[in-house]
């Protein structure tokens, strides 16, 4: 099997970080893949906030936990038994799992492919990640998180424009523990016109 393809069919969600950062060359070869992935009309739009500041991770993890509200019903469903989500088990306060690492991708606000051109990126930051080793989660409910007024205030840290949303947030670090094995891919997903 293609190596790129194996890695897309092996990754895996990872919810368990060791509290070790990320290399930087590890952080460097991730985000260069972000910045070559593809976008509407090849404008570019998608910018992203690179946070490694523990405190800061941990105050937007719990604002955006909070965002999502309690855990379903117990055995209503089972993300992964190996590592947990918060959808599962209300004990978690931080929808960033204590990731080392949190890109959050914007887009300029009205911008109408900046939702895609956002999810594309997200998408190479988590296979490039997975080829070094470095585990990773993509979470949403970013648009409500970063316009709370501490989420302002880390992107005019950063430096963002107002002028952009946030659309989802990669959490990565390397893995903790078993990662567990994907689910069976459900049948009849695929429909052919020839």
């Amino acid at each position: 099997m293609n190596a790129v393809v194996e890695n897309i069919m092996s990754r895996r969600s990872v919810r368990r970080f060791k509290s070790q950062q990320l290399s930087p060359e590890h952080l460097r070869q991730i985000l260069e893949a972000g910045l070559w992935a593809p976008s509407a009309g090849g404008r570019q739009s998608a910018i992203m906030l690179v946070c490694q500041d523990a405190q800061a991770n941990e105050d937007m993890g719990r604002i955006n936990r909070k965002i999502f509200g309690g855990a379903l019903k117990p055995g209503a469903h089972i993300v992964n038994e190996k590592q947990i989500s918060i959808a599962e088990d209300d004990s978690l306060q931080s929808a960033f799992y204590s990731a080392p690492t949190v890109i959050t991708i914007f887009a300029p606000e009205g911008h109408r492919w900046g939702i895609n051109d956002c999810t594309v990126m997200a998408q190479n930051l988590m296979l490039a990640a997975w080829s070094l080793g470095v585990g990773s989660v993509h979470v949403t409910r970013a648009e409500d998180t970063f316009a709370t007024e501490q989420g302002q205030a880390l992107m005019a840290r950063a430096g963002i424009d107002p002028e952009y949303v946030a659309r989802c947030s990669i959490c990565l670090g390397y893995p903790d523990g078993e990662i567990g094995e994907g689910k069976p891919r459900r049948a009849g997903r695929i429909f052919v016109v020839e």
